[in-house]
């Protein structure tokens, strides 16, 4: 059985901790305007006021064709959205076009994972990540910043920009930071590294919450360990833990509006990059929960993100993912009163339009509860 526990979601879930740190240069608070960047001016979306017993929630949607191309123009009336299979009116829409003048609508935050990641590799996304900031004379789509998940704790690049070369800049006088520090490995190893990714994950995730607009994170992680052998030793307790966290974090991530990408280039090397896909089916309850679940590729995929393996390097990745950012579209929709504490619900939206493929986010839960608390 295993003995060792990871921190109570309480203390790392979404709640912004004594382990950020803000480097190089002067802090950027999250109330400041950030460098070169105009805050999202769009209004809000439209909604009417929610039924009584119910609450209001908007989800991201972005749809493509079979080719990736943005499926553009769309009207309230071409979707369809299921809530646990039952049809649910849309009270809000509206269709963001995030290029140009509106870029700024979305952030782009590439995180470095260095806790799950060798020296070399490490070494190489640095230089890969180089290039990608002084692409096109280092004009960048959407303001960017840039977080590292390290054993000293979540750092976070000061600067958020959409020059390139100030941002490559301020990054290579920042050396000292792209080093690993020597931790256990076996069992105990594993879970510190699980522990400290997901409460850097989710510290990121609070920080960004208070800035406005649609954020994407583009993690470049092979993912943290899954810890999948150990499924059938976890009892009751850690399946508690398992279960507060993935509530809280897919919550969290879509009131957010925060949208999570894994990418890992194969040729930085996974025997299997796919072996993820075994574990998609969110935890409905306690008892379903695994600790897969908070896998980092399963939480991209729930947040409606993606999880890119197949390119031949980190700028091929990243410029990938950033494509999504360039137009999507916000339904909002009365959420039903909760059956019982920690509600799961089912969502699938359809687009009535040939080969449309949609990304968003898979589901959430209502009436959230700490599992002790619902026990009493």
């Amino acid at each position: 059985m295993i003995r060792r526990f990871l921190r109570a979601p309480s203390q790392t879930a979404l709640a912004l901790g004594a382990g950020l740190v803000l480097f190089s240069g002067p802090c950027r608070s999250a109330a400041q305007s950030t460098s070169g960047v105009t805050p999202p001016t769009a209004a809000p979306t439209a909604t009417a006021a929610p039924a009584a017993g119910t609450r209001a929630l908007t989800i991201d949607v972005e749809v493509t064709d079979k080719l990736g191309h943005h499926l553009r123009g769309l009207q309230a009336s071409d979707f369809s959205l299921l809530d646990n299979n039952q049809p649910q009116k849309l009270v809000g829409f509206r269709s963001t076009q995030a290029v140009g003048q509106a870029a700024s609508q979305v952030r782009v935050v590439i995180v470095v994972d260095m806790i799950n990641s060798d020296w070399d590799t490490v070494s190489r996304e640095r230089e890969q990540l180089m290039e990608f900031l002084t692409e096109n004379k280092g004009h960048l789509a959407h303001p960017t910043s840039v977080a590292m998940l390290t054993d000293d704790g979540l750092k976070i690049e000061r600067l958020t920009t959409m020059d390139g070369n100030a941002m490559e800049s301020d990054l290579n006088g920042t050396n000292s930071v792209f080093r690993l520090i020597g931790r256990s490995t076996g069992f105990y190893g594993d879970v510190d590294r699980m522990e400290m990714s997901l409460s850097q994950v989710s510290q990121l995730a609070a920080f960004e919450s208070k800035q406005p607009g649609r954020k994407l994170f583009l993690t470049i992680s092979p993912g943290w360990p899954l810890l999948d052998w150990a499924g059938m030793q976890e009892d009751m307790k850690q399946r508690a833990w398992t279960f507060d966290s993935d509530v809280q974090l897919t919550n969290g991530l879509r009131d957010a509006h925060i949208t999570l990408y894994a990418l890992q280039p194969y040729e930085l090397g996974r025997v299997n990059p796919f072996y993820y896909q075994t574990y998609l089916k969110p935890p409905v309850n306690v008892g379903d929960a695994i600790y897969p679940d908070l896998a980092l590729q399963v939480l991209a995929e729930h947040s409606g993100g993606r999880v890119l393996v197949t390119g031949h390097g980190v700028t091929e990745e990243v410029n990938d993912a950033m494509r999504d950012a360039n137009a999507y579209y916000a339904l909002s929709f009365d959420a039903p009163a909760a059956a019982h504490p920690n509600d799961y619900h089912a969502l699938q939206v359809k687009v009535d339009k040939p080969d449309a493929i949609v990304h968003t986010n898979v589901g959430y839960y209502l009436d959230t509860q700490p599992t002790e608390s619902v026990k009493k």
